[in-house]
């Protein structure tokens, strides 16, 4: 594991690539604030890596779940500072072993993962049910969506209201997250494809009431509980596809109310940010919120002109930023690892924040600007926020006050302490979703149209499909694992979707635009090429196709099981691969462990927390096959990533016979 370690060191040394970043952390550190690059540089700041991050930590040989610990065990290739305060032993005081020790800490990171994403499902699902009883603030805008989504459910919907059928598809997601109910949850039948023995036979199928899962899942994380390590890493799995279904219903739920998404051209960078302008930052995971305050922000532009601005300017970071993006076509400020810098620029009034991602951080930099810190979930309060509750009732006047705070906070703004960086973003194509190929599809092929694309993928024009999704990560060099692999897999005529911020991070290096056409391989090229014509785009598609935010990687989901669907085989065949190169939060690992679930073989090139177990190792990247046709790759080294991803493309292949 130290290598993997020292690699990320070796690529953090190469410095920042994105020039607008390096050019405001500059600015921030001469205001004496500190940002996630900072903290980094302190950790590697000493000789002979007494400064380094902890080793046990590191290793996942760090317990402290009960009052007997915190319990410690060595690691076999710790730095020799750290054998030495080591003590020699190989159990916890309560007997955990190594390998107990790391996957049980594994296995609470995938729960808080899932529950990260279930809360997400729940707090969409409760307002889809207020609008399916009839809401002014939420209609169903895609009855075409929600008669599909009832269609896939086994919904009648022959005769009935389009608010009836709502109410039913409402019942399901709520009884599939939080019961009652008895049974397979109803939205993994809808999303499974027809072969799923593998998923049947490992028990992996989940039932209704996901929430008391969640529950008996972190029971057996406590003091004395479970402590079989192959079980453990089981439950990952399970808890896995869970969060996978999660994902699923809040995007099908979402597009409901608010739109499929489908290609948009617009901007991502900081120099969206207009110092004329009202600047309100939407921020998080839930777009049904930041949709309400875009809605009111047009409304009050007239209020702001007022205040001596020249209107009002939204844009977005994270995810909620990525949902208004693909929807509606607002730009993004940058990704989720920027929202320090791009609240420290002091051109932002307000950032509104609702679910998760959001550094702490932000408490201290507003409290030296005017910006307004806007909370609005009881889940998320920070130190110095303006608490202004989102709930389905007070939405529109939750939203008016938010415009009014951002408004109000203009008229503070210090014009001698605002910061805009001197280099450029870039534009971008976005709100691609499976519904919007398959659209494209079916001006190639209008009675299969899943067709033309297993077609090129058999004649070798398409050699596989990657996905490419998640967090950011300042322990490498930002961006530049996603940026490099994508390029390499491009380059061999591999069809990239990208989701989150690693579709936002390839954006911010140019790679979702037709300027990056150089880039692709001949045939990979000519595919586009058609694409975009069949589209009616200006031009050919872009290299990597934005498939949404991380939420949305059910929209990948859905597109692997149709395509398994038509070729009458399971997904684990498929020359499908995945990679969360750079990934950071919990989320994260609750998504590879469910893709892993699903069959889809999963790269991740930041060390993981799980060196402290060779046998957890050995089961999660060898082992899982025999279970789901699947498992994980951990490379730190991008070029040697892209290199394993291909070549898993061309092991699938080559079992395949094409």
């Amino acid at each position: 594991m130290q290598k993997w370690l020292d690699k990320e060191k070796e690529l953090r040394g190469k410095g920042i690539a994105d020039k607008q970043i390096e050019e405001t952390v500059a600015f921030l550190r001469q205001k004496g604030i500190d940002t996630v690059w900072d903290v980094q540089a302190a950790y590697d700041s000493s000789l002979f890596g007494l400064k380094d991050r902890c080793s046990f930590g590191s290793h996942g040989l760090c317990c402290r779940n009960c009052n007997l610990g915190p319990c410690r065990l060595g690691g076999e290739d710790f730095p020799l500072h750290t054998k030495l305060a080591a003590p020699n032993l190989k159990r916890s005081s309560c007997g955990k072993t190594a390998d107990n020790m790391v996957a049980g800490m594994f296995l609470q990171t995938v729960l808080r993962g899932t529950s990260s994403h279930i809360g997400h499902a729940i707090h969409v699902a409760k307002l889809f049910v207020k609008a399916a009883e009839g809401s002014d603030n939420f209609p169903i805008k895609d009855e075409a969506k929600l008669h599909a989504v009832a269609d896939g459910l086994g919904i009648d919907t022959n005769g009935k209201q389009t608010l009836d059928i709502a109410k039913e598809v409402g019942r399901k997601a709520m009884e599939d997250l939080v019961g009652p109910g008895e049974g397979p949850m109803s939205f993994a039948l809808a999303l499974a494809p027809k072969n799923i023995d593998k998923l049947a036979k490992a028990n992996l199928i989940p039932h209704k009431g996901a929430t008391e899962t969640i529950v008996q899942g972190i029971h057996s994380t406590a003091q004395g509980m479970m402590s079989s390590t192959y079980h453990l890493i089981m439950s990952c799995l399970k808890f896995g596809v869970i969060d996978v279904l999660a994902l699923y219903i809040a995007t099908q739920l979402q597009d409901i109310l608010l739109g499929v998404p489908t290609p948009k051209e617009s901007k991502i960078g900081m120099d969206v940010l207009e110092k004329e302008k009202v600047n309100i930052l939407v921020h998080g995971h839930v777009p049904v919120l930041s949709e309400m305050v875009i809605n009111y922000a047009n409304k009050l532009e007239d209020k702001a002109k007022a205040a001596g601005a020249k209107g009002i300017n939204v844009v977005g970071t994270c995810c909620t930023g990525t949902e208004v993006l693909v929807r509606l076509g607002i730009p993004m400020a940058g990704s989720t690892i920027m929202q320090e810098l791009v609240v420290g620029t002091g051109v932002v009034d307000a950032v509104c924040v609702d679910v998760q991602c959001v550094y702490p951080s932000l408490s201290a930099i507003t409290r030296g600007l005017h910006t307004r810190l806007i909370t609005t979930m009881p889940e998320l309060r920070m130190d110095n926020d303006t608490y202004i509750e989102f709930t389905p009732d007070n939405a529109d006047k939750a939203a008016t006050q938010i415009v009014e705070e951002a408004i109000a906070a203009y008229k503070e703004r210090k014009a001698d302490r605002v910061f805009l960086p001197k280099a450029k973003g870039h534009k971008l194509l976005g709100g691609f979703s499976t519904e919007a190929l398959i659209e494209v599809l079916k001006k190639l092929n209008p009675e299969e149209p899943l067709k033309p694309l297993v077609d090129l993928i058999i004649d070798g024009s398409i050699q596989g499909v990657a996905v490419i999704a998640g967090c950011l990560s300042s322990k490498i060099q930002t961006d530049m694992s996603f940026v490099t692999i994508a390029k390499e897999l491009l380059k061999n005529n591999i069809l990239v979707l990208a989701t989150g911020c690693a579709a936002t991070g390839c954006a911010r290096h140019g790679l979702l635009n037709g300027e990056a056409m150089d880039l692709v391989g001949d045939s990979l090229r000519g595919v586009l090429e058609t694409l975009g014509k069949a589209a009616g785009l200006n031009g050919s598609m872009p290299p990597i196709l934005h498939f949404g935010s991380c939420v949305d990687n059910s929209r990948c989901a859905v597109l692997a099981s149709a395509i398994a669907d038509y070729l009458d085989t399971s997904i684990d065949k498929l020359p499908l691969v995945a990679s969360a190169a750079e990934h950071v939060v919990e989320k994260a690992a609750a998504i590879y462990m469910g893709v892993i679930s699903l069959g889809i073989t999963t790269h991740i090139g930041v060390t993981p927390k799980l060196g402290g177990s060779p046998y957890v190792i050995n089961m999660l990247t060898r082992e899982l096959e025999k279970t789901t046709g699947s498992t994980l790759i951990i490379e730190i080294d991008p070029m040697e990533s892209a290199k394993a991803m291909i070549n898993h493309i061309q092991k699938k292949r080559k079992e395949l016979g094409i």
